[in-house]
């Protein structure tokens, strides 16, 4: 991800070039895919095929130049409209994608001596997809308007106005840090189900791969009706903490239900409710989670030169979870035929490792809540009722900064390309391996935060006309 958006950073705002290579990957890591087949069955195969893997997901990181584009090349009041037809575009796209598999499925062909079967067929699909998308980017896709150099160079070394230790001693202050463990949990809760679905509805109902496909459609209309709900939701007032403890909750109720209902005798629906539920989790947390760390920022001054590292920093949080969880889940939670015969659960005990975190991150949203906020309206009033003076603490701009004008580099990082792409993949839902839906929509605080801030860009670009006029009089 980093990669391809320094890669655009560096060359002057185009995106052809890093998309073909995106594409490039793609391509030959379903190519690698389909070739699987030709290797002995065993570690040979089993090699090639998540080697494919790794090379389809360095290509997959170049997703994120969708996000840096529209924020470039769109003018951003359509850049909502924009992200909600990209939004719809993969929900339908989810949602299709059992229908490719009906033809799939019956795949018995060779072509230069190389077996087409419904195993390895998908393989040669994808390369054919991208192959037109690789067309229409290099022949349709028009790059943006050229970066002003300025900008980065004002961003680098804003740093040094605050002290390090300062900046470090803001940056692991509670709200952000249960923010981060929110998403860390999230994540890695999201991804177990992807990593558990395929195998457990093979080998519990013997499904074959069209079947499974037609659970991950379900979960992509959950999620898009999860998304519409807690986008409502956020625009009626409703506040971020509950949003994250609902969200959290049905973790913790939908991750048991997996434990009790995935059974080896279980029926469809008991495998299929707690998918619902879980599924439904995710879009009242990624948004509102986003909005309340975006937030803890903006709230810390030794920060205000800092969002695009914090945002950075935030989204590696749920990018480790996703590299975490597979291998956790297959090497100590998930149960194969002769793990454990006398036992009916096809997860081990380590699986409430995941409702456990879910119940640790309600406890600390309820304690911040319920104890932090009201220690620091307290705070607040002793400050209010002790008299101003030169050597009164500066606490108060701590505390109040809504009413603080925000800095020209902060306002500049907040509003750049780099961090609007990480704000906006920090809410994408995963589904299954490689696929993903973005969340578009923001919280009402995010919308009242992005209001303010160009409202105080507005005023530096005014202070910053006087201060021509002014030089030009002199």
């Amino acid at each position: 991800m980093s990669y391809f958006g320094a890669w655009v950073d560096g060359n002057g705002n185009k995106y052809k070039a890093p998309y073909a290579c995106a594409f490039a990957l793609g391509i030959a890591g379903s190519l690698i895919y389909f070739l699987a087949i030709l290797f002995p069955k065993g570690y040979w195969s089993v090699g090639v095929i998540l080697m494919g893997r790794f090379v389809t997901g360095l290509g997959e990181s170049g997703r994120t130049l969708a996000y840096s584009w529209v924020a470039t090349a769109i003018p951003r009041n359509e850049q909502r409209t924009t992200l909600t037809i990209m939004s719809m575009t993969r929900t339908v796209g989810l949602m299709m994608g059992p229908l490719m598999n009906l033809p799939i499925a019956e795949a018995n062909a060779e072509v230069l001596g190389i077996p087409i079967r419904p195993y390895n067929a998908p393989g040669l699909l994808v390369a054919a997809l991208q192959v037109i998308l690789f067309v229409a980017t290099r022949f349709f896709l028009t790059d943006p308007p050229a970066k002003l150099e300025g900008a980065a160079k004002e961003k680098g070394g804003a740093q040094d106005k605050k002290g390090w230790q300062d900046i470090a001693k803001a940056a692991i202050n509670f709200d952000l840090l249960l923010c981060t463990a929110n998403m860390f949990v999230v994540m890695f809760s999201f991804t177990f189900y992807g990593t558990t679905i395929p195998p457990v509805a093979s080998y519990v109902f013997s499904w074959t791969p069209v079947q499974i496909s037609n659970v991950l459609a379900l979960q992509a209309v959950v999620l898009f009706l999860g998304m519409v709900a807690s986008m409502w939701l956020s625009m009626t007032s409703a506040p971020d903490v509950l949003l994250m403890i609902f969200g959290q909750s049905c973790f913790l109720i939908g991750g048991t239900m997996t434990y009790f209902s995935w059974t080896t005798d279980a029926h469809p629906l008991q495998f299929l409710i707690p998918i619902i539920v879980v599924s439904m989790a995710y879009p009242f947390i990624g948004p509102a989670n986003r909005s309340k760390f975006t937030k803890g920022v903006h709230d810390q001054p030794e920060l205000e030169n800092s969002h695009g590292v914090m945002q950075s920093l935030f989204n590696q949080s749920f990018q480790i979870a996703g590299l975490i969880s597979p291998t956790f889940t297959t090497t100590l939670i998930l149960r194969g035929p002769g793990d454990a015969p006398e036992s009916r659960y096809t997860q081990s005990l380590w699986f409430f490792v995941i409702p456990a975190a879910s119940l640790s991150c309600i406890v600390g949203l309820v304690y911040e809540e319920l104890v932090l906020r009201k220690e620091g309206e307290e705070s607040i009033g002793e400050l209010e009722e002790v008299p101003a003076t030169e050597t009164s603490p500066l606490m108060m701009a701590g505390k109040r900064v809504s009413k603080r004008r925000s800095s020209v580099v902060e306002i500049k990082q907040y509003f750049s390309c780099q961090n609007e792409r990480d704000r906006r993949f920090s809410c994408e839902a995963n589904i299954g391996v490689g696929g993903g839906i973005l969340n578009p929509f923001e919280t009402k605080d995010e919308v009242a935060l992005r209001k303010k801030l160009l409202h105080d860009k507005k005023e530096w670009e005014e202070l910053e006309k006087l201060d021509a006029a002014m030089e030009a009089a002199e």
